[in-house]
């Protein structure tokens, strides 16, 4: 009711599209009433049949501004707007905007990603090999966010990009929408040489859960940064006893350090106990009887 009439009220005068923007976009607080009015003006204008196209064109020309604070409030105008949207970014979205750093595409592919569904999947994937790295890592982001298994064959070609950042955006993208089948190139990112990269596969491995189980314990043994990641992984899956017993045996080989994070991260005195017949390290040892004291 409360849209209707404020929408009633628009079409009753001359829509002033400036004059909304710079209301809904000020960082003066004494006008917060006016800011969130204009605001939400803007959103049931852009949703609103007779007016959406004019609304969205009008925003979507204001992608290149070089103020972020307007660059958040227009994510924010068309995060509500919704799925509506979607069209009228993708008909410009091939405007990179007035400088060197395309700002207007990197808002066109922020923009969607906050949007997300199944629609903005073709239109983001078109600029996953751009020559600006910046423009890839936008769009593996935007792919991920739209949470739609439409996007795994394009998120999969950035895990080997030359550059870390956009190779961090496409296991951020991959977490977001891997399945099991999609396991291997998760453990894949263990060992990258980008800690982003790392801890993007482990929160994607995290998602899939204990079907991560065995694929990990297979990949125990190729090198120290991977096995690592993958006891980091693991004791933090959601297992049963039996599953953190199966741990236990590879432990005995391991580097300190990676034995020292299955101790902190595993919970329960039983397992503990477990731990001190196997450690022979004496500070770690008495960690864990230090950490069994705890349950007492």
């Amino acid at each position: 009711m409360a849209s209707m009439i404020l929408l009633l009220f628009a079409l009753s005068q001359d829509i002033d599209f400036e004059d909304l923007y710079n209301k809904a976009t000020t960082l003066l607080v004494q006008f917060q009433a006016e800011k969130d009015s204009a605001f939400d003006m803007l959103v049931v204008l852009g949703q609103d049949t007779l007016t959406a196209d004019t609304t969205i064109d009008f925003l979507v020309s204001n992608f290149d501004t070089k103020s972020s604070v307007e660059r958040h409030r227009i994510k924010d105008i068309f995060k509500k707007i919704g799925t509506p949207a979607i069209n009228g970014i993708v008909k410009k979205i091939d405007y990179r905007g007035e400088d060197e750093e395309s700002r207007s595409l990197k808002q066109s592919l922020w923009v969607l990603g906050e949007i997300g569904g199944d629609e903005i999947v073709e239109p983001v994937a078109r600029f996953i090999k751009d020559e600006q790295w910046q423009i890839r890592s936008g769009a593996y982001t935007a792919l991920g966010k739209s949470e739609s298994k439409n996007a795994l064959s394009y998120i999969i070609q950035g895990i080997d990009d030359s550059i870390s950042l956009v190779r961090k955006s496409a296991y951020y993208g991959l977490s977001r929408v891997a399945t099991e089948h999609e396991i291997p190139h998760l453990i894949y990112g263990l060992d990258d040489e980008f800690y982003g990269v790392r801890y993007a596969a482990v929160a994607g491995l995290l998602k899939i859960g204990e079907k991560a189980f065995n694929p990990l314990i297979e990949k125990i043994g190729e090198n120290s940064l991977k096995d690592y990641f993958i006891f980091k992984t693991l004791a933090q899956l959601n297992i049963d006893v039996d599953k953190k017993k199966k741990i236990i045996k590879y432990l005995a080989e391991k580097e300190t350090p990676i034995r020292l994070l299955i101790y902190d991260g595993f919970e329960g005195k039983f397992i503990s106990k477990s731990f001190i017949k196997l450690e022979h390290n004496g500070l770690l040892k008495n960690y864990i009887i230090k950490k069994i004291s705890d349950y007492q």
